[in-house]
């Protein structure tokens, strides 16, 4: 069975577990520290039910809009960067190689589309006055946010990585 796949095969397929366990390991340390840290949500951020909002509040709403900038700033990052590698290699690259590009940039995408979505959950929040970083939609959106980005840098480290190297002769 092995003596089919060629030593490039081999390479991408440990890339890729590699990535799996990274990925893995990522999601399971995520998981773990919000179950330990919020065993239980609405303790420290109670919603108001009108007037002004509390400090905690405001801090939670400056929290959560910084997140979603910054992995929008990042995601934007990746995008330019994918653009700017698939132009440079598109001659001397490898159709095999261009998918990993295309799923970076799709990644990359959903992750900008899922930061917007974050955005109007928040907004929708402040309107309503019920400020919460447990909300499941939010929660939800962001997560999502942040883990389309993480695979849209691991599809752009693999284009990187294996498109580099054959156009280099490598």
């Amino acid at each position: 069975m092995w003596s089919s796949f060629d030593k490039a095969s081999l390479v991408r397929i440990r890339f890729y577990v590699v990535v799996g366990v990274i990925l893995a390991s990522v999601w399971g340390v995520q998981r773990y520290m919000y179950h330990r840290i919020f065993e239980t949500p609405g303790t420290i951020f109670a919603s108001s039910s009108g007037g002004m909002p509390t400090d905690w509040e405001k801090m939670s709403v400056q929290a959560m809009s910084d997140t979603s900038a910054l992995l929008t700033t990042l995601g934007t990052a990746l995008l330019g960067a994918i653009g700017l590698l698939m132009v440079k290699m598109r001659e001397t690259s490898k159709p095999v190689h261009m998918w990993a590009a295309f799923l970076a940039a799709v990644s990359g995408g959903a992750s900008l589309y899922f930061g917007y979505v974050s955005h109007l959950n928040l907004l929708a929040m402040i309107s309503n006055q019920t400020f919460s970083p447990y909300d499941p939609v939010y929660l939800f959106s962001s997560h999502t946010q942040f883990y389309m980005l993480l695979a849209g840098a691991f599809f752009f480290a693999d284009f990187a990585f294996h498109g580099l190297s054959e156009s280099e002769g490598n």
